[in-house]
């Protein structure tokens, strides 16, 4: 994957997807994959914006039965099932709990008609060839089992626990760029730091946008048929430069990391809080031997970029956290990591002091609403329908260039490294056929990374870990330099590889990281020394010195 921006001016492409975040990645692999000409660009780097804010989650719709939305569930359902089947290295089952209560709408007979419903709506759910990938029935379980499987939690409002499985993710940021991967070897043109800075109008139609490529500076047009405004809670800065803006205002989402909690299953358990916020679901999710708790809202009534985390925004979520009944109390010490990013509410609820989300995605067609053609514009909500929102994108897309094109391939066609049938066996035969002084630990990781193309790792042959305590290699981040479109270490660190997931590296790694960038880049030790800096200044909860687990 070479970024190449004479071609991305000197082309006219049927689409443009502006913002490479999964909503944007998925939309142009889709594109692509339907014989479109296709052309991706992102301010930052690949999914730098919200996109790094993930539950890791994949839902099949539970929670929606209290509102009757038969449709709705069986869309999550379905797409559930398809990013297991696409990206079969990366989507794996996850069992969850809720607790019973003697409340009748959280009671075990409330809650057991609910599950029974959820297996019907979703009765295909184990159409799939691998069988890593079934998932069980929904149950009801006892105080006694809520309590093996949540060691300390306090029952004593507790009747049980209703168990069902949805989906998890082991490696967010790789899933969105396996995305962009598949959709450039499917003759997409993409590149990263280049900011759309206004359309292309020709009297009431758009023909593209300029241009600017962050790095030089150089301004540039690209043309295009159709163009796709995927930038998320930037919709409105690139809409604003045509007089122009969307129903939608961002509100703040956000999920910490800490030590793990519980292990084997996600909770859901309620809150109680005393500061007049009403209660919600949160979810305690076990997350590579760690817990990630979210999803916790916010009202925001500025720009995106005025946004500012401060230590009592997460000690105000640490206290609702701590009012579910966990058994210890979370510090700002505890903290490991912390995501956010901005998720749309409707401009008429933006005032509300309980911030009410947009459900589903939105697909705008702008010629309708605005009498503008040419142009469509795209907010996401969920990681979990950003297949199927992007499809609908694109469907609008072909229909706008009156062309020729294929249907959706997206829910059947495996990403890059999804090649495999049976993810079970094909790791058992991984670690089999590796090298004895290989450590196993190695090779599993790289082949959940990286899937069926993790051989692609392994030939570089510098499998030593970056890390101590991660199983990160050296051969991951020349691979990333060489062939994944990085220019910054941070692009390494937190969306190349799994360095940063867990919190801010260590000082020794992050040098040993940019010493081996240093050696395909030619940095200088300045600029070593900056990037290391920029890497540290993006973690608002930095832990310097990491004890091991």
């Amino acid at each position: 994957m070479k970024r190449n921006l004479e071609r991305l001016a000197n082309q006219k492409y049927d689409v443009l997807i502006i913002g490479g975040g999964i909503h944007g990645a998925v939309a142009a692999w889709d594109a692509a994959l339907r014989g479109l000409s296709v052309a991706l660009i992102e301010r930052g780097d690949f999914g730098s914006g919200t996109s790094q804010n993930s539950l890791k989650i994949i839902h099949g719709g539970l929670r929606y039965l209290q509102d009757g939305n038969i449709s709705r569930i069986r869309t999550m359902a379905r797409e559930r099932t398809a990013w297991m089947k696409i990206a079969p290295h990366l989507v794996h089952p996850l069992p969850c709990l809720m607790s019973t209560r003697k409340k009748i709408s959280r009671s075990r007979l409330v809650m057991g008609a609910a599950l029974k419903a959820n297996d019907i709506l979703s009765f295909d759910r184990n159409r799939i060839p691998d069988p890593e990938k079934y998932l069980a029935s929904g149950r009801i379980t006892s105080k006694q089992e809520l309590l093996h499987m949540l060691p300390g939690y306090d029952i004593r409002s507790s009747t049980g626990a209703a168990v069902w499985h949805d989906a998890q993710i082991y490696n967010s940021e790789r899933l969105l760029l396996e995305f962009v991967l598949s959709a450039v070897n499917a003759g997409a043109e993409v590149a990263n730091y280049v900011q759309a800075i206004g359309f292309l109008k020709q009297d009431n139609r758009i023909m593209g946008v300029q241009a600017k490529d962050v790095q030089s500076g150089q301004i540039l047009d690209i043309q295009s048929k159709v163009v796709i405004n995927c930038a998320g809670a930037w919709i409105d800065e690139l809409l604003e430069t045509s007089a122009l803006r969307s129903e939608y205002a961002a509100s703040v989402a956000m999920n910490i990391l800490v030590n793990q909690v519980w292990s084997g299953v996600a909770a859901g358990l309620p809150s109680h809080p005393t500061n007049g916020r009403k209660p919600q679901i949160l979810f305690f999710v076990p997350w590579r031997n760690k817990t990630m708790i979210g999803t916790w809202h916010m009202q925001w009534n500025d720009s995106p970029n005025a946004f500012k985390l401060t230590e009592s925004m997460v000690q105000d979520f640490l206290n609702e956290i701590n009012s579910t009944h966990l058994p210890l109390k979370l510090t700002l010490n505890d903290v490991r990591h912390v995501t956010y990013g901005f998720l749309p509410v409707h401009k008429n609820d933006s005032h509300r002091e309980q911030v009410r989300l947009t459900r589903d995605g939105v697909v705008i067609d702008h010629h309708k609403k605005n009498h503008i053609a040419g142009l469509i514009s795209v907010l996401g909500v969920k990681y979990t329908t950003a297949r199927v929102v992007a499809e609908q994108a694109v469907d609008l897309a072909v229909d706008k260039l009156a062309a020729k094109a294929s249907d959706c391939q997206t829910q059947r066609t495996p990403v890059q490294g999804g090649c495999i049938d049976d993810f079970r066996m094909y790791l058992k035969n991984a670690v089999a056929e590796s090298p004895r002084d290989i450590n196993e630990e190695i090779i599993e990781h790289l082949v959940y990374t990286y899937g069926s193309q993790y051989s692609q790792i392994a030939r570089y042959n510098l499998l030593q870990r970056v890390d101590p305590l991660l199983p990160v290699t050296e051969a991951e981040v020349l691979h990333a330099v060489r062939n994944e479109m990085v220019f910054t270490l941070l692009d390494v660190v937190q969306r190349r590889t799994e360095l940063g997931a867990f919190g801010v590296p260590s000082i020794s790694t992050l040098q040993r990281c940019a010493d081996l960038m240093s050696r395909e880049t030619g940095w200088t030790v300045e600029r070593q020394q900056q990037e290391i800096d920029s890497v540290i200044q993006a973690y608002p909860f930095k832990q310097l010195e990491r004890e091991a687990a």
